[in-house]
């Protein structure tokens, strides 16, 4: 026989309520013949025969067919009679779940619906992630159909499996205990009871919406919901593979607090994974470098005087590095970066802009045409992900003096595919920044130095200048320069046992620092070299006077036979320094033989040094006779040197080897 075929729905609603009709009414045209254990009909020609042993189907008793075999009758319809005075409550009911079994198992298969699972994964941030599995809707052949009790037939299907078909609708989701599928229909309508097999089959054409209670997969489809939830999890780098757990509780303080724990984990993953994307890159994205500096009027003007505020910013935009070799946490100097870029040949030269603002009113802005800075050849990157970056490792990382990046993944926010967690690192600048970067250094001595040539910022020291000169004229020019020639000692006797140290240094603790412009002695320095261009001895405070291997600790050594800014024992050692002197230190060469001559120094020299000395001596007087230019120096300190070294004021009255004589 064909049967149409029909389409069942999963339906997680309750069932509608269906009318009860009163079983008194309802004639009984089903019964359980007791002999095969199959359900028969009034009309089935086992009823009409009496061969088949009719029992109800609920109650077990006996029935007795009336007018089996005449379908035409109508009042009395043909019925299976009850034995008198039973009690049959639930007969009518359960008769018509034997007929619609009767029916199914005529129809020969069944649509079962798909089966879904779902399950939810908590990331370690705490967000939930869904996974799904499922089996297809499928149709099963039937090869037997019995009433399992009251409420449920048991089928069996042609591939051995059975399952339980609850026939009220009404049955929740859940095992029965025993490993079988189980699903629910409505299929519980009394009427159903008095009706033909015909009929049955219009009536049933299109069964009730069926649900799945129970699956026999549902163990696997759990297992498989899981493992989704927890690759998409993963995926959004949430959560990790069972050995990365294992490995991350064994570095696990045992009293650490969950909530902690699982911060723990995030940023661990995090960490990881941004590495890992490093480790496989040719090219990452830089944030710009930038340096501003903003000045104010001094204090002493406050109220008193314009109030000008200078601003002036240097940037280079963002540089896409090419990177020819990445590793990761390999020793750079006193510190363990998380990356050690190396930058792919040839580098990049370093090109900015420098703009200028006054009281917020742009100025100017002055482009870099030439640079000679490339990018340093090693990148170091750290990657934080809450904390940052901690100050004694940053005070490592500023001794490195290597241009070092911090990738804040944690400044990111929100959920984060791999790809875009890959695409964020290496192309894009957000929550990215320079921890340290040397070029940054230098344009902020540069425009430091722009900014007091600024014609404010001279108006500005002008003005300081006459505020303090009352007070700096009130002490003596000699007593300053004994203020200027101790602080001038101190400074550079510290920065030579500093430099020493550093040189020597091998600890885990930051190298020491060198004294800087903020120091005491440097200080007490410029005031001295201002109170003595009060006093009407100007140049003290330049470059060429107080710098590195300028002119007043080459003096001083000398005057003291010892080094002064040089890492050196003797007098001779430091002019023997001075004789190797490039062409644009050789100017000052007279000052030194005024200085040895004043100072007596060559009572100090052993034979060979004295013969030495001597030659480069008749070099020099060879070169100022001749008026070489590289020989003849500036009058400009003259005044100032001498005063500061008053032994040395006669020779230097005379104007020997100065450009102020030769013209």
């Amino acid at each position: 026989m064909a049967h149409e075929s029909s389409i069942w729905q999963v339906d997680t609603r309750t069932a509608p309520t269906r009318p009860t009709l009163n079983s008194d009414t309802v004639p009984l045209k089903w019964a359980h013949d007791a002999r095969t254990g199959e359900p028969c009909y009034i009309h089935d020609p086992g009823v009409i025969d009496g061969i088949a042993e009719c029992q109800c189907p609920a109650c077990n008793l006996s029935l007795t067919p009336v007018l089996a075999g005449q379908p035409l009758r109508r009042n009395p319809t043909a019925h299976f009679r009850h034995p008198k005075g039973a009690q049959k409550a639930d007969c009518t009911l359960v008769a018509a779940r034997l007929a619609a079994i009767r029916h199914l198992q005529e129809r020969g298969f069944i649509e079962l619906p798909r089966r879904r699972m779902s399950a939810n994964a908590i990331g370690f941030s705490g967000h939930g992630y869904e996974g799904w599995a499922e089996k297809p809707a499928e149709r099963v052949s039937i090869t037997r159909a019995i009433l399992h009790d009251h409420a449920t037939a048991l089928l069996t299907l042609d591939d051995g499996r059975e399952f339980l078909v609850d026939l009220t609708g009404q049955r929740v989701a859940g095992s029965d205990g025993q490993g079988l599928a189980i699903v629910t229909l409505f299929l519980s309508d009394p009427a159903i009871a008095m009706m033909s097999p015909d009929e049955i089959r219009v009536r049933l054409r299109l069964l009730p919406d069926i649900r799945w209670c129970a699956h026999w997969d549902d163990q696997a489809l759990q297992l498989a919901a899981n493992a989704q939830a927890q690759q998409v999890a993963r995926e959004a780098m949430d959560a990790w593979e069972e050995a990365e757990e294992v490995q991350f509780r064994q570095h696990l303080p045992p009293d650490l607090a969950p909530s902690v724990a699982q911060q723990w984990r995030r940023e661990t993953l995090l960490h990881s994974e941004v590495k890992a994307i490093l480790e496989q890159a040719s090219q990452i994205a830089t944030p710009d470098l930038e340096v501003k500096i903003t000045r104010d009027a001094p204090d002493e003007f406050s109220g008193e005087w314009e109030d000008n505020t200078l601003r002036i910013e240097w940037r280079a935009a963002s540089t896409a590095l090419s990177l020819e070799k990445t590793q990761l946490e390999q020793h750079q100097g006193s510190i363990v970066p998380d990356v050690i870029c190396t930058l792919r040949e040839p580098r990049p030269f370093i090109f900015g802009a420098t703009g200028t603002w006054l009281d917020e009113d742009f100025e100017e802005l002055v482009e870099d045409i030439h640079s000679s800075q490339r990018w340093p050849r090693t990148l170091l990157i750290e990657v934080t992900v809450t904390h940052g970056i901690e100050q004694e490792k940053l005070r490592r990382i500023q001794a490195l003096n290597m241009p070092t990046l911090e990738i804040d993944i944690g400044s990111l926010g929100g959920r984060v595919t791999r790809e875009g967690l890959r695409h964020l690192v290496l192309e894009e600048t957000f929550g990215k920044r320079w921890v340290h970067h040397p070029v940054l250094g230098l344009r902020r001595q540069l425009l430091e130095t722009e900014l007091d040539q600024h014609p404010v910022s001279v108006r500005f020291q002008e003005r300081l200048a006459e505020l303090r000169r009352p007070r700096l004229l009130a002490t003596p020019a000699s007593e300053w320069a004994r203020i200027y020639l101790a602080a001038a000692t101190e400074f550079h006797d510290a920065n030579t046992r500093i430099d020493k140290a550093r040189r020597a240094y091998r600890g885990p603790d930051p190298e020491p620092e060198l004294l800087g412009k903020d120091s005491e002695p440097w200080l007490q320095l410029m005031e001295a070299a201002e109170a003595l261009a009060a006093h009407g001895y100007p140049g003290a405070a330049d470059p060429e006077m107080v710098g590195g291997a300028g002119i007043i600790s080459r003096l001083l050594s000398i005057q003291h036979n010892r080094g002064i800014g040089y890492a050196l024992n003797t007098g001779y050692q430091v002019l023997n320094a001075i004789m190797q002197s490039t062409p644009g230190y050789q100017q000052w060469h007279t000052l030194y033989l005024m200085a040895v001559k004043a100072y007596g120094l060559e009572a100090h020299f052993a034979p060979r040094q004295a013969e030495r000395y001597a030659s480069w001596r008749q070099g020099v007087i060879d070169k100022v006779n001749a008026g070489d230019e590289t020989h003849l120096r500036s009058a400009r300190y003259d005044a100032v040197i001498g005063v500061l070294f008053p032994e040395m004021a006669p020779r230097l009255v005379k104007g020997y080897g100065s450009t102020s004589r030769t013209q």
